[in-house]
């Protein structure tokens, strides 16, 4: 009963300093966004991001109490990260992983998240499509709430000396894969 009570009193602790005072305000990183939601403290941002294996910053909006946990960050995508009022961006690896509580151990897959049971018990459950990845695809117009999150879409398009047919529209099905019915094929060269 002691050890159970130290090890609950041990994800009460968490240290919070470090992962507040790198909070930048007025700033977000934009398109690269695994899910969003909605009446979110920044906290239950962050531990979101935490337990979700492909997630590395959030962007959260605090007069909305709405959060984004993004694929990418400032560093991988120094383009994309922008300045936006209302808007607090964070790096994952600012916070302390103790916040996550069981899940900070976890041994989900890349596009899998932890969700904590009762005991310090957890369970792996898909959280996204990954990302779409092959030569003839381009992320160049992947929209502002686009998103690899299951239940949520992408707009990918097929890259230079490529011909496109069908939609630029991906769906990340339950399952983990992309429904989309685009076709990228190389151009030909006239010679």
């Amino acid at each position: 009963m002691i050890f159970l009570a130290l090890l609950f009193m041990n994800h009460c602790f968490a240290d919070l300093r470090h992962g507040y005072a790198m909070l930048q305000y007025g700033h977000k990183l934009d398109r690269r966004m695994i899910t969003s939601y909605d009446g979110y403290s920044i906290l239950d941002c962050v531990e979101d991001c935490l337990r979700t294996t492909r997630c590395r910053s959030i962007n959260y909006h605090q007069g909305a109490h709405f959060c984004q946990t993004n694929f990418e960050s400032r560093v991988s995508t120094p383009d994309l990260y922008l300045e936006k009022p209302g808007w607090i961006y964070s790096d994952i690896e600012d916070w302390d992983r103790v916040i996550a509580g069981a899940c900070s151990m976890s041994n989900c897959s890349m596009n899998e998240k932890c969700i904590p049971k009762p005991f310090d018990q957890i369970t792996c459950v898909i959280s996204d499509c990954g990302i779409p990845l092959n030569e003839s695809f381009s992320m160049e117009k992947v929209r502002e709430w686009d998103a690899i999150g299951v239940e949520r879409g992408i707009h990918i398009t097929c890259s230079a000396g490529y011909k496109q047919q069908g939609s630029e529209r991906f769906v990340c099905r339950p399952d983990g894969s992309w429904m989309t019915d685009l076709s990228c094929t190389m151009r030909s060269k006239i010679t």
